[in-house]
């Protein structure tokens, strides 16, 4: 069976098959890749409830929120990126702008998208 989606920013067309009892939908490669990327961006958009609250509730920045929700010390973050723990602490502290590269590299030594370190465009 042949079938169609069509939204404002979806035009995916499938195949629905039958193999070995299971139903399979099957896409152009493209396709999928694009619609696993646009998945990412969503994973961006979202926070553990522990992470958010803390930010919200105690004025806690997203930078320390995270690395202490992965369980993890300021040591640990700063050896995973080649830094002192006195500038990881500088990241974490209220009043701190990181710039956008220093986010970027914190959040892959996180393992979580940019996005979620800052509410920031």
């Amino acid at each position: 069976m042949n079938a169609h989606i069509s939204a404002a920013e979806t035009d995916i067309e499938y195949e629905v098959r039958e193999e070995q009892g299971r139903h399979l939908a099957v896409l152009p490669l493209g396709q999928f890749l694009s619609l696993v990327e646009r998945a990412g961006q969503l994973d961006a958009l979202t926070l553990p409830h522990e992470v958010a609250s803390r930010y919200l509730r105690d004025g806690v920045p997203l930078p320390r929120g995270w690395r202490e929700y992965l369980g993890l010390t300021q040591a640990a973050v700063a050896e995973r990126l080649g830094v002192s723990q006195a500038q990881v602490a500088q990241w974490e502290h209220p009043d701190a702008r990181p710039r956008r590269t220093s986010l970027n590299k914190l959040a892959r030594a996180l393992g979580i998208h940019p996005a979620q370190l800052s509410l920031r465009d």
